[in-house]
């Protein structure tokens, strides 16, 4: 009866501020190895 929560809802992303790749928001950007201003990865370059 109360459904109105469990409606499929889109996932919002935010540029991440080193490389600007598309990330979702809480995890370390794949791309760069940065979260929150800090380098957390090591991501190796191909």
């Amino acid at each position: 009866m109360r459904r109105g929560a469990n409606r499929w809802k889109a996932p919002i992303f935010k540029t991440c501020p080193e490389c600007d790749s598309r990330i979702p928001s809480h995890i370390a950007c794949p791309s760069c190895g940065y979260y929150a201003g800090r380098k957390v990865l090591e991501v190796d370059a191909f």
